[in-house]
């Protein structure tokens, strides 16, 4: 829950700086500022959200390989169960047997 809770923060943060740097970009256009000034804005707002990208990404994979690592560890738990309810059986086909 706290990766989650980490890529809910960072999102929410980026999406607001997005949203800030179009304004002034908006802002810029509206009061005659450079084309330069606006591009230079959307450029940052662009590296921002490759930041983000880049960091989203590294959650996944490592998500990922947990989810991958719990997979193992079911598998296995799940053949023990297997190599167990074989075992059960046949304690139990010999106890009929014996009787």
């Amino acid at each position: 829950m706290r990766a989650s809770g980490a890529v809910s923060r960072w999102m929410v943060f980026t999406v607001l700086t997005v949203q800030i740097v179009f304004s002034a970009a908006a802002y810029s256009l509206a009061y005659g500022q450079s084309s330069q000034q606006v591009y230079n804005s959307l450029a940052k707002s662009r590296d921002s959200l490759l930041d983000q990208r880049r960091y989203l990404q590294t959650e996944a994979d490592r998500l990922g390989q947990q989810i991958s690592n719990l997979q193992t560890q079911l598998d296995r738990v799940n053949a023990y169960m297997r190599d167990n309810d074989r075992a059960l059986r046949d304690v139990e086909q010999a106890m009929r047997q014996a009787q």
